[in-house]
């Protein structure tokens, strides 16, 4: 009896260490758990994430970061310079006349051009202030005059309502004040950039730690990877120095 009783004790032992073994085998995961990764059996996953050579999110972030660089551009070759959005907020004095107008005594009303006129670019270095009253005319030169950006304002021959104000050319202040905010919007445009890259080798990264690809179909798709983020640099490189090339024009 005792030696069935210690036979019996091994056995049990002996069972439990094995089950122990193969239901906790070591394995290792990736550190972010809130999203799984499927394995290989799990084949009704979405394509795109098992898919290394899907670039439709790194595409979509590079052409956001080049249309964002654009716009940024657009807006920094009008630094320094006269722009009709500019001459629309200078401010100027209207003589009211009162009780023709208003039902009050005579007096002085402040206002901004654009709320009286419009200002458009003409061909060339010249603006046109279209007046909506002709008693706008006189007011509006002398706002022209009278702002700090050293503009000489003429009334057209043509048009009793037209005022004419040509455009001084950009110093090279100017000019270096729009190149250096042209960098800037740049330098922001390849870090947008090299952030798509980054989160494009995260997605790498899922695939490998979960075993969903193969070593060298990763390898090839993270060469095909770096030759989309190299084209959207070289892309945005082009759009920074053609606004450069056009401040220097």
């Amino acid at each position: 009896m005792r030696a069935f009783s210690t036979s019996q004790v091994f056995q049990k032992k002996s069972s439990a260490s094995s089950k122990s073994a193969r239901t906790s085998p070591e394995v290792t995961s990736p550190k972010d758990k809130s999203q799984p990764i499927p394995d290989n059996a799990a084949t009704q996953e979405k394509d795109e994430e098992i898919d290394p050579y899907d670039f439709t999110v790194l595409d979509r972030g590079i052409a956001s970061a080049i249309a964002r660089l654009k716009d940024a551009l657009t807006k920094t070759r009008d630094a320094g310079r006269i722009t009709p959005v500019m001459v629309e907020e200078l401010p100027v004095d209207l003589n009211v006349k009162g009780k023709e107008t208003h039902g009050t005594s005579p007096h002085r009303e402040r206002t901004k051009i654009g709320d009286i006129a419009s200002v458009v670019p003409k061909t060339g270095r010249m603006l046109q202030v279209y007046c909506a009253e002709e008693a706008h005319v006189k007011p509006i030169i002398s706002a022209l005059q009278a702002s700090a950006h050293s503009l000489a304002p003429q009334p057209d021959a043509h048009n009793a309502l037209v005022i004419l104000i040509p455009v001084p050319p950009a110093t090279a202040e100017t000019r270096a004040q729009a190149k250096a905010e042209a960098k800037k919007c740049f330098e922001r445009a390849s870090n947008d950039i090299r952030k798509a890259r980054g989160d494009a080798q995260k997605r790498h990264r899922k695939m490998e730690l979960g075993k969903l690809v193969i070593v060298d179909e990763l390898h090839k798709a993270h060469k095909q990877m770096e030759e989309v983020v190299k084209k959207g640099q070289d892309e945005a490189k082009k759009v920074f120095e053609a606004a450069v090339k056009s401040l220097d024009g």
